[in-house]
């Protein structure tokens, strides 16, 4: 290998200061995330350009929150779904093995949540009725193993409550990112599109606890855009931390405050 492309910006120390001939051309989840958003807002559409975007270095934030808004609420007319019903996007992975890892605590966690949240079961008397003041949206990649997993776990387990499919064509995925309160995504390009979209995230990781220590003892980070901030902004759920309880009371705490989602951004 004589040249690179990579997505993390991190440099390994070495005697002799040699740096590996290569280009960094960052996360290409938020890249084209953020052309998505620009493609679908007539007045930010001349900062699309054909191999790169502009970006207001000091309004670049809000005025991605409120094209986000936009899109928000088209997709949720479209699909049907109440402005203010609280929706949880989902990415189960696009390989059979990432599905297999995380579906079945993913249900037995949010049918937890919607138990303890939702009418009727609810202990509160104000909450939201479950056939529609909540809804899961499910984000497949066409074609893939996954996929096939995905559809046929459904079939033969379903889902607490109202539940949609979507895909990656026509970039339906981040239509409905931006529409949804809250997302549990396995780790990946997904991930940074989320962040692009403002969607709060926890991304899923299959990794077994003796790598996660190795993990941590190096890097401290996992996901791509932990690393590349240098920060925690998407809580990273690896190996066993991915159990329903633990879903269950992630969700919890983003639902009784919406606040978190603007103090992410």
């Amino acid at each position: 290998m004589d040249y690179c492309h990579y997505t993390v910006p991190l440099t390994a120390a070495n005697a002799n200061g040699f740096v590996f001939p290569g280009e960094y051309v960052g996360q290409y989840g938020t890249y084209e995330a953020v052309a998505h958003v620009y493609n679908k807002t007539e007045s930010m559409r001349g900062l699309l350009k054909d191999d790169h975007l502009l970006v207001n270095k000091r309004y670049f934030s809000a005025d991605v929150e409120k094209a986000v808004l936009r899109i928000r609420e088209q997709f949720r007319a479209e699909q049907r779904i109440e402005q203010d019903a609280y929706a949880i996007f989902i990415a189960p992975g696009n390989e059979k093995a990432e599905a297999e890892f995380c579906l079945e605590n993913l249900r037995k966690g949010v049918k937890e949540f919607l138990l303890k949240y939702s009418s009727p079961t609810s202990l509160n008397a104000k909450a939201l009725p479950l056939d529609s003041g909540f809804v899961t949206v499910i984000s497949v990649h066409a074609g893939s193993e996954g996929e096939t997993y995905v559809r046929q776990y459904l079939s033969e387990h379903g889902w607490t409550g109202k539940y949609i499919i979507v895909t990656n064509e026509n970039n339906q995925h981040y239509d409905a990112m931006a529409a949804s309160d809250f997302g549990l995504i396995q780790d990946g390009q997904m991930v940074s599109a989320a962040n692009a979209l403002h969607l709060p995230t926890n991304a899923m990781i299959n990794m077994r606890m003796h790598q996660q220590w190795f993990n941590d003892y190096h890097n401290r980070w996992w996901n791509d855009m932990n690393i590349i901030c240098d920060n925690h902004v998407n809580k990273e759920l690896i190996g066993g931390e991915l159990w329903m309880g633990k879903i269950c009371d992630t969700l919890a705490e983003n639902y009784i405050r919406p606040e978190a989602r603007y103090q992410m951004i």
